[in-house]
């Protein structure tokens, strides 16, 4: 049988590998502390730590986890290696609830096939929720990490 779930996610924050890429994360969230970062589309691109409100998936951790049992496959392709592992998707909300900039940092890659699956799959999400800072909607880092298992 082969299955493909959701080990954990993380709708804004930053998945860990271990505790190095954590603590590593950690100084740069202090770093980043008080200025927005600069995004692709433009305006500040804001860390979870900085803004008042975080992005959201529709329906919370209740809609994502129906969302990703409706809409989450193994890829096909990936039968043949009998790929497995989990992919973290780092991602944008923009201000308008739209997914951006999806990819899997080269440092966190599994196999191919189960890379290009977890990025199409995220970029396919329906709008999040904008994270909001001090009233107003602001794009937010977010991350995604999503377990393949071939059994």
């Amino acid at each position: 049988m082969i299955i493909a779930m959701a080990a954990m996610f993380l709708l804004a924050g930053t998945f860990t590998t271990n505790a190095q890429t954590k603590a590593k994360q950690q100084t740069t969230a202090q770093t980043h502390s008080t200025l927005p970062l600069q995004g692709e589309r433009g305006g500040g691109l804001f860390s979870p730590e900085q803004v008042d409100q975080r992005a959201m998936f529709p329906g919370g951790q209740e809609g994502m986890m129906s969302y990703m049992m409706q809409n989450m496959k193994y890829p096909k392709e990936a039968e043949k290696d009998k790929a497995q592992g989990t992919v973290v998707v780092h991602f944008v909300v923009e201000a308008d609830g739209c997914i951006s900039d999806a990819h899997v940092p080269d440092s966190l890659k599994v196999h191919p096939i189960l890379d290009a699956a977890a990025v199409a799959f995220v970029k396919a999400m329906p709008k999040w929720k904008p994270a909001q800072l001090k009233g107003k909607a602001v794009r937010q880092r977010a991350s995604h990490a999503i377990s393949y298992r071939f059994k």
